[in-house]
């Protein structure tokens, strides 16, 4: 969005002031007097696939290993505050803020595997504790402080009994993390983590697979990593496509005022993440989405080139 607005100020004012009219008048094509902005945008927009494709992929992973890491020390360190942390299942935790192995304004919700809420609990802070069973099962102790606690019935007794309610100044509770904390090295990793090679392979072989998966389930598997892949892409060309429509665009305008530019640029922006999310919605492998995930590019390309065809002819 940055360099959406600097073209649209850029070009609006040169527009506004008439400078575009006499480069025009010189002799200077629009293309050639667009070009600087455009070299500009892809350069950026193939530095930002690089980014999406290596870099950031990249430094989650080391994020998440050094993370995972430390659990053996501070089990606190995987909640991450502000955040819904689902990690545990049937558990979601969330807590305002960390310090050192305290956590402020503790939430901790259990849901069932229909994801219904069943209880809740809130606590001005609390504290991890691993425990390691004889049995060699691992569990998580969390002693809360002034906890508060509702339980609410089962969905058949819902309207027979009332939800049921309780205070502590201090308590406690447990629940299995074995798969969590047994081995801090290896963990899931989100298919957005995976660099360009991980997702090829992924394309070739399915991505977070097993032997027992049917052709249905790896099928479905390999066109999220293709859509992923292209969802990448895509999402760093855009830097090119949408500074393509801000060049006509802003000579149409012709506005030299920053508020006007920057409003037209956050309206593009949201018409364009609107029309992204939509394409990222489908899940139909028939529908391809790895292909419809460039559509709003090709949407964006189109309206440019026919507004630089109409501005050339001005």
């Amino acid at each position: 969005m940055g360099l959406l607005t600097g073209t649209l100020i850029a070009f609006g004012r040169m527009s506004a002031q008439q400078e575009i009219t006499a480069m025009k008048a010189s002799g200077l094509s629009l293309t050639r007097i667009a070009r600087p902005a455009l070299i500009l945008a892809m350069g950026l927009a193939s530095l930002s696939a690089w980014i999406n494709l290596e870099v950031a992929p990249w430094a989650n992973t080391q994020y998440r290993r050094m993370l995972m890491g430390s659990l053996k020390d501070n089990p606190t360190a995987i909640i991450v505050p502000g955040e819904l942390n689902r990690q545990f299942k049937g558990i979601v935790i969330k807590t305002g803020e960390r310090e050192g192995d305290s956590l402020k304004d503790f939430w901790l919700w259990r849901v069932d595997e229909r994801g219904k809420l069943i209880q809740s609990i809130h606590a001005k802070e609390a504290h991890f504790e691993r425990v390691d069973k004889p049995n060699g099962e691992i569990f998580l102790r969390v002693n809360l402080t002034e906890a508060r606690m509702e339980s609410r019935p089962s969905e058949k007794d819902s309207f027979a009994k009332p939800a049921s309610f309780a205070a502590a100044v201090n308590t406690s509770m447990e629940f299995p993390a074995t798969e969590i904390l047994k081995d801090t090295s290896h963990y899931v990793r989100k298919l957005r983590w995976l660099t360009t090679s991980e997702l090829w392979e992924a394309m070739d072989k399915g991505w977070n697979t097993s032997p027992q998966s049917t052709a249905e389930e790896i099928a479905q598997s390999k066109m999220e990593a293709r859509k992923q892949f292209n969802a990448h892409l895509a999402s760093a060309f855009s830097i090119f496509s949408l500074s393509l429509l801000a060049i006509p665009l802003a000579m149409r305008v012709g506005r030299a005022e920053t508020f006007v530019n920057a409003t037209l640029a956050l309206v593009i922006s949201l018409l364009y993440y609107i029309l992204t999310s939509a394409a990222a919605w489908v899940k139909e492998p028939s529908l391809r989405p790895d292909i419809l995930v460039w559509i709003p590019n090709l949407i964006v390309v189109a309206l440019a080139l026919n507004f630089l065809r109409k501005a050339e002819r001005r």
